[in-house]
């Protein structure tokens, strides 16, 4: 088995564990709006999940570099392939940053979304999510479709577009579950009684009247 060859399949294998990871982020994430809330273990699990992304973007990007100094030349495909790697990566370092801490955090205190504030947020979070599947499985198509004649900055129209109406169904499908899911708040007793003794007063006053 020659050089060129390992490079290739460490590449196939790299793309195939991001899209794997990705794939397992976002059944989680959906697991957890349909919850409210999000558990310790699943925490875990999206954080298992994000570093078999990560293996699978050092393996990516390190033979993708062995690939073009053993060949000499990128393909059009190839280059928007890793073009969309690195959009990938620079979405799941923002990830990191920003909503891991915000999801510990609320796995910690074990609250609802809707009573810590997140409840307002997810849909703009979500959109992590899209960004990662899109781009994964972009690149994974990429990989699989050599015939592919298209040049690259048609490869990146499509692949925006794509991801546009990705991002804008997933923000609204985010919203429905949360409103679908969304906790019913039962009112304290007092605040009960009171609409009682409203509600009662009317009809005593008439039977007085009478």
């Amino acid at each position: 088995m020659d050089l060129h060859t390992i490079l290739l399949i460490g590449h196939i294998i790299g793309v195939a564990l991001g899209a794997g990871g990705a794939t397992t982020s976002d059944f989680l994430f959906l697991s957890v709006l349909r919850n409210g809330r999000i558990e310790k273990a699943e925490f875990r699990l999206l954080k298992v999940a994000s570093g078999i992304v990560i293996g699978g973007l050092i393996l990516l990007i390190a033979t993708g570099i062995g690939l073009v100094i053993l060949n000499g030349t990128v393909s059009h495909r190839f280059f928007a392939k890793m073009t969309i790697v690195f959009i990938a990566t620079l979405n799941g370092g923002l990830m990191h940053a920003r909503l891991f801490p915000l999801l510990q955090k609320s796995a910690h205190k074990q609250q609802l979304f809707h009573f810590n504030g997140l409840a307002q947020r997810m849909p703009r979070i979500s959109v992590f999510g899209a960004i990662s599947a899109v781009s994964w499985y972009a690149a994974l198509i990429l990989g699989a479709w050599r015939s592919l004649s298209l040049g690259y900055a048609q490869i990146l129209v499509g692949y925006l577009a794509l991801l546009t109406v990705t991002m804008i169904g997933v923000m609204a499908g985010t919203y429905w579950l949360l409103a679908k899911h969304a906790p019913t708040v039962s009112r304290p007793k007092r605040d009960r009684r009171r609409q009682t003794a409203v509600r009662h007063k009317p009809q005593h006053a008439k039977s007085t009247a009478n």
